[in-house]
C-alpha cells in the first residue's frame, strides 16, 4: 500500500474523492495475486459509490474469493478528473485491492445494468490498454465478459464482449474458471469455443442458441460481509437476498420474466444471513431483497424474529418497493419497530384499466388499504411509482394517477388521519426484450411531454405530492439500445471516440451527440425507439432462450390489448413454459420445513 500511495501520490492529492481510488476497505479480500491460478476482476461500469453497493457484485466477489484457487479484485469507472489525471501520468487503471492493471488479469468481468454504461465499458478497456474489439486481442490480453439484465440482449456490444454469461452466475463462472484453468494455455479461439460450450454461456464469435443458467440460492453461496466503502455509498447497508425471481409477471417489467422461476430462501437461512452480514459489517440497517419482498411467504414472522433479535440497538429493516396487496397492517408496524423510514408501493399505474393492460393483479381498494395501514402506523412520508407511455394508453389513464392520489387524501381525510407527504417517481415505459411489451414502440418524446403537462395541471389539487419525472430523452435512449442489433456497436464506438462517458448520469449526456452521430451512420434512434415490431419477426435478442415460450409472449401481448389479466404463477401456474422448458421448478418456503 505505502507504495502505491508514493506512486499516486500526485494523482491521488489532485483528484476530488482520493478515497474511490486507494482501496483498502474494511472487509476486503485482498487475495494475493500472484499464486492465484486465475484472476479476476469485477469491473463496475459506474462511479465507486454505486459499483460497491452492487449486490451481483457482492455475491460474484464473494463466490470467486472462496475458492483456494482463484482471486477476484473490483475495479470501478473513475470520475473524469481521475481518468484524465491518469492519462496525463502515463498510468493505467488499475484493481483496487492488488493495484495491478487490468489487463494484467485472466478475466475482466463487466455489470451489464444499464443500457447507458455502454460507452463507459470501452473507455474503461482503453483506458487499461486492452483492444476494444474482440477481434483484435490475443492470448496477451484478459477475456472480456459480461452479464446482468441488458446481457439478455448481447446484441449491441457483440464486437467488444468475448463471453456473455447469462442467467445466475454462481455456478457458470466457477465451470467457466474451473475449465479456463485446465485450457488456459491454448489458442485464444480455442479458449473462447471451449468456453462456450458451457450452459448459461454466449460467445458471439461462435453464435449458438444459449439457455440462462439457472441456480437454486444457498446459504453458502450468499456473502456475510463484503468490503464497506471509505465514505457512503449509495447503498450502505447489509442486504439479504430473501427471494429470487417473481410470480406477477408484469407485462413491462424483464426482471421478471428472465429471473423464472420463483426460488425462497427458508426462513432460518434469511434470519442467520441477516445476523451474521450486521454483526460481521456494524451497519445500521439491514435490507431484505427481491423483486416482491413482501410475497415472501413467511415476510411478517422473518421480521418479527429479526425486531426481536435486534430489539433496542437502533437496527433497521428496509424493504424495497412492495406489493400493495400483500402489505398488512402487522406488517406495517413490524417494519417500524426501530424508526420509520419511507414506504415505497409500485401501483405503476393510476387506473384500473392500465392496472389490467400491464397485468399488474392490483385493485384500487388494495392500494388504498396500503397506504391507509402505513399512516395509521405513523408514516407520514409514502413513495409512489408510476409508469406513463403504457401500451394503450390514454390521456384519462394518465390523468388517474392525480385522481388516485385525490383518492387516497380524501380517505385519509375522512378516517381524520393525518394526510401524508407523497412522492411520485414517474418514469417513461421502455420497452425491454424477452416481455410481452418487446414488440410495442415507446411514446414519442412529444407525447410523453404531453403526458406529464397533464399531470401537472393536476398538481394545485394534490399539493401534498411531490412529482419527478425521469428523462423523456434519457428513455429513449434506453429503448434504442436496449431493443438494438449488432449496428448498434458502431453507434457505441463513434460515441466512445467523441468522448461519452458516464452516462448514466444524466449531467454527462450530451443529446445532440447521440443523435448526430447516429444520424451520420444512418440510425434514427427516435424510429427505432417508438416502432411497433412484428411479433412474427426474429429479434437479436432471440439467440438468447429465458425459457419463456415465445407463443406465450405473444399470448400475453394480446391480452394486454383487450386489458386482460392472468393470475399469478403464485397462485396458478400461468404455463409459461419455463419450468418445463428448463426442467426445474418453483421453490417456495414452506413453513413447516422452515
Amino acid at each position: 500500500m505505502s507504495d502505491f500511495l508514493d506512486e499516486f501520490a500526485l494523482i491521488l492529492a489532485s483528484c476530488e474523492k482520493p478515497s474511490r481510488y486507494i482501496g483498502d476497505e474494511f472487509l476486503s479480500a485482498n487475495k494475493d495475486f500472484n499464486s492465484a491460478q486465475v484472476r479476476v476482476c469485477f469491473v463496475f461500469p459506474d462511479k465507486y459509490e454505486i459499483g460497491i453497493s452492487n449486490f451481483g457484485h457482492k455475491i460474484l466477489y464473494h463466490i470467486v474469493n472462496s475458492s483456494d484457487y482463484y482471486m477476484a479484485d473490483r475495479a470501478y469507472a473513475p470520475d473524469k478528473d481521475f481518468l484524465r489525471l491518469l492519462s496525463k501520468n502515463g498510468k493505467l487503471l488499475y484493481a483496487l485491492e492488488s493495484k495491478k492493471p487490468l489487463n494484467l488479469f485472466d478475466f475482466l468481468g463487466f455489470a451489464l445494468q444499464y443500457e447507458m454504461s455502454y460507452t463507459t465499458i470501452l473507455k474503461l478497456l482503453d483506458s487499461s490498454n486492452i483492444p476494444l474489439f474482440t477481434s483484435q486481442r490475443t492470448n496477451a490480453h484478459p477475456i472480456v465478459f459480461a452479464g446482468g439484465p441488458c446481457a439478455y440482449n448481447p446484441a449491441p456490444l457483440s464486437d467488444f464482449i468475448d463471453l456473455f454469461l447469462i442467467g445466475d452466475g454462481e455456478e457458470v463462472l466457477i465451470e467457466v474458471l474451473d475449465k479456463y484453468k485446465i485450457i488456459k494455455n491454448q489458442s485464444r479461439d480455442k479458449i473462447l469455443n471451449e468456453l462456450s460450450l458451457i450452459e448459461g454461456v454466449y460467445c458471439p464469435k461462435f453464435q449458438k442458441k444459449t439457455t440462462k443458467r439457472i441456480f437454486i440460492p444457498t446459504k453458502e453461496s450468499h456473502p456475510v460481509s463484503s468490503p464497506i466503502s471509505h465514505f457512503v455509498s449509495v447503498h450502505d447497508r447489509a442486504t439479504v437476498e430473501i427471494r429470487r425471481g417473481c410470480g406477477r409477471l408484469c407485462r413491462f417489467c424483464q426482471s421478471a420474466h428472465t429471473n423464472l422461476p420463483v426460488r425462497e430462501r427458508k426462513m432460518n437461512d434469511i434470519i442467520s444471513l441477516a445476523c451474521d452480514y450486521v454483526r460481521n459489517t456494524g451497519y445500521d440497517e439491514y435490507s431484505l431483497l427481491s423483486l416482491s419482498s413482501n410475497d415472501h411467504t413467511n415476510i411478517e414472522e422473518i421480521i418479527q424474529k429479526l425486531n426481536i433479535h435486534f430489539a433496542n440497538s437502533g437496527i433497521n429493516v428496509s424493504l424495497p418497493s412492495q406489493r400493495a396487496d400483500r402489505f398488512s397492517l402487522k406488517l406495517a408496524k413490524l417494519m417500524q419497530h426501530e424508526k420509520k423510514t419511507t414506504v415505497t408501493i409500485a401501483p405503476e399505474a393510476g387506473s384500473q384499466r392500465m392496472r389490467d393492460v400491464i397485468n399488474k393483479n392490483l385493485t384500487q381498494e388494495q392500494i388504498l388499504n396500503a397506504v391507509l395501514s402505513c399512516v395509521q402506523s405513523g408514516w407520514d412520508k409514502i413513495k409512489l411509482y408510476f409508469i406513463i407511455g403504457l401500451p394503450f394508453e390514454d390521456d384519462s389513464d394518465v390523468v388517474a394517477i392525480a385522481d388516485l392520489i385525490k383518492t387516497i387524501n380524501q380517505n385519509c381525510k375522512s378516517r381524520g388521519l393525518k394526510i401524508p407527504l407523497i412522492t411520485c417517481s414517474i418514469s417513461v415505459f421502455v420497452p425491454k426484450p424477452h416481455t410481452p411489451f418487446c414488440w410495442h414502440g415507446q411514446n414519442k418524446i412529444s407525447q410523453i411531454e404531453h403526458k406529464k403537462q397533464l399531470l401537472l395541471s393536476k398538481k394545485s389539487e394534490i399539493k401534498n405530492a411531490k412529482l419527478n419525472f425521469h428523462s423523456p430523452k434519457v428513455s429513449q435512449l434506453e429503448a434504442y439500445f436496449t431493443r438494438a442489433g449488432e449496428e448498434a456497436g458502431r453507434l457505441i464506438y463513434e460515441l466512445y471516440k467523441n468522448n461519452s462517458y458516464l452516462d448514466s448520469w444524466e449531467e454527462n449526456i450530451d443529446f445532440e451527440l447521440y443523435y448526430k452521430t447516429a444520424r451520420s451512420i444512418g440510425i434514427d434512434i427516435e424510429k427505432e425507439a417508438c416502432k411497433n415490431l412484428n411479433p412474427d419477426d426474429y429479434t437479436p435478442w432471440e439467440i438468447i432462450d429465458t425459457g419463456v415460450n415465445k407463443t406465450w409472449l405473444i399470448n400475453e401481448y394480446n391480452k394486454a390489448k383487450l386489458a386482460q389479466s392472468t393470475i399469478p404463477c403464485e397462485v396458478k401456474c400461468s404455463n409459461c413454459g419455463v419450468c418445463f422448458n428448463l426442467k426445474t421448478a418453483k421453490v417456495y418456503d414452506n413453513k413447516v420445513n422452515s
